[in-house]
């Protein structure tokens, strides 16, 4: 006998058409009806999920809050999904997608005493190969989704296991008929067709998603009268009731075909589409992470309260939302969350001057003493967030006294600077530009220097900088840049030949719905860029910078490529004005070798040959060539060609493109976004990870203190990557996060073995004068 298992849901976008304020209002209005018909139909169950909404209702109705509890512990209400709200599952950081679920999880034991281990992703736009590896860690065993369908992605069977990249893995379900929704009329015939896709899959037990959705809605008073008629119709078929729990655990069997890697593609022009909120929310990403991470190995070092970054993370998550991040909701809706997300950039900011401020003091940041009266040298706390020890280039700059040393006027660049590190000792550096274009020459003031640097991992030095008469440095040859402009051709390395092209992109925010081959395959040219301008910026001993201006059609693009002394990256940074509609512009790498190209993607990476445009991460490979930026998700590779999308004119919330010229375009007006490139893609990874979080170089008072002038906080292995660092949920101890591979760590002074395989997270607490470890979850 076949069973089918009713689904009633109601998929809420809380931003989508319309603004988060009537997204979130109208979980309230879906929830009250479900309980309505809960009340008239005694047999009747339904599914919800997202923290978000039910945080939302017990705030603001909290008698409709109360009969959702009771509805739970009568087993009629199932929460699902483990998540604050549907994220994307291509774009977000993995830490992003694992916090969805501590957060999540937290509140459904909280709240309903239940936590729910089936994961539920009604319409994100295809799911990456690492997310199987991020649910097992997360301690989910299932997960339900409908996208991609069997035409864009086959499976074996509705039923599988789903195998990350890690080796992680869930069973997972898709439904035959592929909906998770239905309309008010279609009840009976979808009934027949479950009937079908159940006798076509050899199934006994299959799903029926129903009920009104995309705005909520729900199982209709319709819907639940015409599944009793079509029961009573129907005996020869079981019908009941049922929820994603009870559906894998029917399901559920021990010989189930595997499925490997990612389930993608599908909606694809959302990789790029909204790029002014992507660049933000990727900013926000790494600096809330990096906030937290500061905060708390300061506190668990000096024992003051750790950051409270809660509302930031609550930002990160909830704009992570599938028709936010993604970039297909209106223009005010994408305003509106473009203003939750720069919040969540100023909290972090906030935190870690606060974070800095404490460790500073207790260290001894005292500068070099100066006679008569001269101005001091200006002291900076250096402080690297990383896991591991800084080698690189970082810049300071620092008023020199506190009014403009006039005696210099008209001639700034004879002021003479010293720079000194934590010993004491000078520091080879090169002046460059400031920041500001304020009479530099007649109000000669500020200096900003660039200096090489190593930084003990999770640790500061005491930098100081200041003008010194008498100050001087031996001279040094200038660093080379790999850089070659000939006509409109850019050369790097002489090797890798670097282009900008627009191409034609006639589609809506999504790309093309149906994934047709022309909306992801696109390399019809409306302009080649050309060279416009050029100009050596900064040349000397530390780093040379090269300034050029591109122009195609409507646009322009600037980049400042510099190479710094001893690195084996070069890095860019990049200013585009776009003003081209219905159209993309992509950067073009040619001259690297044919062959797959591996993507980091949320829980891992994958390797992939060309298929058109892709999602990924921060960084990409392509042989011995690696790529990352701190902002753009879009990639396409050709036989000997990485190409990244770096914004697209498409119309808001737009199935397809519109010729009217008063629809408003996405991302028209300025971007700013860094990436770099290197020959050597051996530490891609620890690269673009420097890339996002860099070493934070603030001012501090000068004065005593008890702590050393360097020093260091945490260390991981080589080979592992920190996730997060955070104080427990619980006020027990810290939550240390961590994926890849390694035996043991450096926690304050202290060695801890930590055998990591995967991702694995563990709890850190103090007992006496020592701390242990214990592992609470791990996958790989």
């Amino acid at each position: 006998m076949i069973t089918i298992h009713l689904i009633a849901n109601a998929h809420l976008d809380p931003v989508w058409l319309w603004d988060w304020r009537e997204g979130l209002n109208e979980g309230i209005t879906t929830c009250r009806t479900m309980l309505g018909l809960m009340d008239e139909f005694p047999e009747f169950t339904f599914i919800r999920g997202e923290a978000a909404i039910y945080q939302h209702i017990e705030q603001h109705d909290p008698v409709t809050f109360r009969r959702i509890q009771r509805a739970v512990q009568a087993g009629r209400w199932e929460i699902v999904g483990g998540t604050y709200i549907q994220p994307d599952t291509n774009l977000p950081a993995t830490e992003t997608f694992l916090r969805h679920f501590t957060r999540a999880q937290n509140y459904f034991q909280t709240k309903f005493n239940f936590t729910p281990t089936v994961a539920w992703a009604a319409d994100s736009f295809g799911h990456s190969g690492g997310l199987p590896d991020i649910l097992a860690a997360a301690g989910m065993r299932g997960f339900v989704f409908t996208r991609p369908a069997e035409a864009q992605c086959h499976l074996p069977a509705p039923v599988f296991r789903w195998e990350g990249v890690g080796g992680g893995s869930v069973m997972a379900y898709r439904p035959p008929d592929g909906n998770y929704l239905t309309e008010r009329v279609e009840m009976p015939a979808r009934l027949d067709l479950c009937v079908h896709s159940a006798q076509k899959h050899r199934l006994a037990h299959v799903a029926c998603f129903y009920g009104l959705g995309n705005h909520g809605g729900g199982a209709t008073r319709r819907q639940l009268g015409e599944i009793r008629e079509w029961a009573a119709r129907h005996p020869e078929v079981r019908v009941i009731h049922s929820g994603l729990h009870r559906l894998l655990q029917a399901v559920r069997t021990r010989n189930l075909p595997v499925h490997r890697g990612e389930l993608n593609f599908c909606n694809r022009g959302c990789y790029s589409s909204a790029a002014r909120l992507k660049f933000a929310y990727r900013k926000a990403e790494a600096l809330v992470s990096r906030a937290e991470t500061t905060g708390a190995a300061i506190s668990a070092a000096l024992g003051g309260p750790p950051p409270n970054l809660r509302e930031a993370w609550d930002a990160v998550l909830f704009n992570s939302f599938h028709d936010i991040l993604p970039g297909s909701s209106i223009e005010r809706g994408l305003e509106d969350q473009l203003q939750w997300v720069n919040s969540a950039l100023y909290q972090s900011q906030r935190a870690e001057l606060t974070a800095l401020n404490t460790l500073a003091a207790h260290v001894d940041t005292t500068v070099p003493k100066v006679t008569g009266d001269q101005p001091t040298a200006v002291p900076f706390l250096v402080w690297n967030p990383q896991p591991h020890e800084f080698i690189g280039h970082i810049e300071l700059e620092a008023a020199l006294d506190y009014r403009p040393l006039f005696q210099y006027q008209h001639r700034p660049d004879e002021i003479p600077v010293e720079v000194r590190g934590a010993d004491g000792r000078r520091l080879p550096f090169q002046v460059i530009a400031h920041e500001h274009n304020f009479y530099p020459t007649f109000y000669p003031w500020r200096k900003r220097v660039v200096v090489p640097v190593k930084l003990p991992a999770l640790g500061w030095n005491v930098i100081s900088v200041g003008y010194v008469e008498g100050a001087t440095q031996r001279p040094r040859p200038a660093v080379k840049l790999p850089v070659r402009i000939a006509g409109n051709e850019i050369r790097l390395w002489e090797k890798i030949r670097l282009s900008a092209v627009t191409v034609e992109d006639p589609w809506g925010s999504w790309g093309g719905i149906n994934e047709e081959p022309e909306s992801f395959e696109l390399s019809k040219v409306r302009h080649r860029w050309k060279v416009t301008r050029r100009q050596v910026v900064e040349t000397g001993p530390e780093c040379t910078t090269l300034w050029m201006e591109m122009t195609g059609g409507q646009s322009r693009l600037e980049l400042h490529f510099t190479q710094y002394r001893g690195r084996a990256a070069l890095d860019v940074q990049a200013r585009v004005v776009w003003n081209d509609r219905s159209a993309r512009l992509k950067l073009a790498f040619a001259g690297l070798p044919a062959g797959e190209a591996e993507f980091e993607v949320p829980g891992g990476a994958i390797r992939r040959g060309p298929a058109g445009e892709v999602p990924g991460g921060r960084w990409v490979r392509v042989g011995n060539f690696g790529f990352a930026s701190d902002a753009l998700y879009n990639f396409d590779t050709q036989p000997g060609v990485f190409r990244t999308t770096v914004v697209r004119g498409a119309r808001f919330a737009a199935g397809e493109e519109h010729p009217e010229p008063w629809k408003a375009t996405m991302d028209q007006g300025e971007l700013k976004f860094r990436f770099l490139v290197t020959p050597v893609a051996g530490q891609l990874a620890r690269l673009a990870q420097e890339l996002e979080q860099p070493p934070i170089a603030q001012t501090v008072s000068a004065k005593p203190g008890k702590l050393a002038r360097v020093g260091s906080l945490v260390e991981l292995p080589a080979g592992v990557r920190l996730l997060a660092l955070k104080p427990a949920e619980d006020g027990r101890g810290w939550i240390l996060r961590v994926q890849g591979t390694g035996r043991n760590c450096t926690w304050l002074g202290q060695r801890l073995r930590l055998p990591t395989t995967g991702i694995a997270t563990w709890r850190l607490v103090r007992a006496g004068t020592k701390w242990k470890a214990s592992l609470t979850t791990v996958t790989g």
